[in-house]
């Protein structure tokens, strides 16, 4: 019977081994100031699809964390897009980062991969941003599963 019940533990202690191993399936998202050419103190990453080289804070100003809302729109040319609308403090961090980098881009990294960097032509004050250029509907739409809270 000990046997049988110290057998019975090992297999739940290996069960529960196992699940605590698994990776995070929430995407992270970081959104950092950048710039188009070198600086002291910033890491250089390039744009998977368009091979655009920018100079990227290493610290994000906002991550997934600062998403009160993520809903699926398209974009004119029907492309899928995720927008993303801030809780009160992203906000007033979002306004302040557009303030202060009027003509400079931000770098849209996901999973530790520039996925977008729009240049800064106007605070944004809504704390409302659009992320284009996904591979797929499906990734998409597993970006606002992930940062709907």
């Amino acid at each position: 019977m000990r046997a049988l019940l110290a057998a019975l533990a090992l297999t739940l202690l290996a069960g529960c081994a196992r699940e605590a191993h698994l990776p995070s399936a929430v995407h992270q998202l970081g959104i950092h100031p950048a710039r188009t050419a070198s600086a002291e103190g910033l890491q250089v990453m390039r744009d998977r699809h368009s091979g655009v080289r920018l100079w990227v804070a290493p610290q994000a100003a906002l991550t997934e964390v600062d998403v009160q809302q993520a809903e699926m729109a398209f974009t004119p040319a029907g492309e899928p897009a995720v927008v993303l609308t801030l809780n009160d403090a992203g906000r007033a961090t979002l306004a302040e980062l557009t303030r202060r980098h009027l003509g400079q881009p931000l770098a849209f990294v996901v999973d530790g991969e520039l996925r977008l960097a729009p240049i800064v032509e106007e605070p944004v004050l809504d704390g409302r941003v659009a992320l284009t250029g996904f591979d797929s509907l499906q990734e998409a739409q597993a970006l606002v599963r992930d940062w709907s809270h």
